[in-house]
């Protein structure tokens, strides 16, 4: 598969031209979410920004170059709350993907642009949303095999998607009915784990 996530940006070392920099990465970031890839222009990310079209140009190339860039902060940011948040999990496997899951469901309905933002790659690149998946059920693989916590006959990336794919679902679920409370993400919890650790037979 291709590397498009890891198209070259060059970040500037200055302090004057990191904040532009930065302000053009926000712009973008807002722009993508709230009004789609197709419907945003690079003068609207310039003019959020501060900037003009020409200041866009000396630090991106392309639209699709800056796109890139705000999903890999974007992937990298969520990862790093994920990551703290269930840091304490680290010595059960299972436990430790509930965990990953809730506290993505938590995330996602905090901040909703977020499946605005991933999910239109798959539109724009289907190569990169792909990548972006792959890179991130990859993450979980070698802790998976390393516990030994999955039946031999258990592929550890399947199941990483498999997990993915109740975060993802179930985050559209808590979105969808704006219903966030204790009540119901305690509900889910108990779901999740009992999925995670002993699939839907009644044995």
């Amino acid at each position: 598969m291709e590397n498009r996530l890891d198209i070259k940006v060059t970040i500037p070392e200055k302090e004057e031209g990191r904040r532009s920099f930065d302000r053009l990465v926000r712009a973008a970031e807002e722009c993508f979410s709230k009004q789609g890839y197709r419907n945003t222009t690079i003068k609207d990310i310039a003019q959020k920004a501060g900037l003009s079209v020409g200041g866009f140009y000396i630090y991106f190339e392309s639209k699709y170059q800056i796109y890139v860039y705000v999903m890999n902060c974007f992937a990298k940011r969520l990862q790093n709350y994920l990551d703290e948040r269930c840091s304490q999990y680290k010595d059960d496997v299972i436990e430790r993907q509930v965990q990953y899951i809730m506290e993505f469901i938590r995330y996602a309905y905090e901040n909703p642009a977020c499946y605005n933002l991933i999910f239109e790659s798959l539109y724009i690149d289907r190569n990169l949303f792909l990548e972006y998946y792959y890179r991130y059920a990859m993450r979980y693989v070698p802790a998976l095999a390393y516990s030994q916590a999955l039946p031999e006959d258990i592929d550890p990336c399947v199941w990483s998607f498999i997990s993915m794919g109740i975060g993802n679902f179930i985050g559209f679920k808590v979105l969808a009915e704006n219903d966030a409370s204790p009540e119901q993400l305690k509900k889910i919890e108990k779901a999740v784990r009992s999925l995670l650790t002993s699939g839907i037979s009644k044995e």
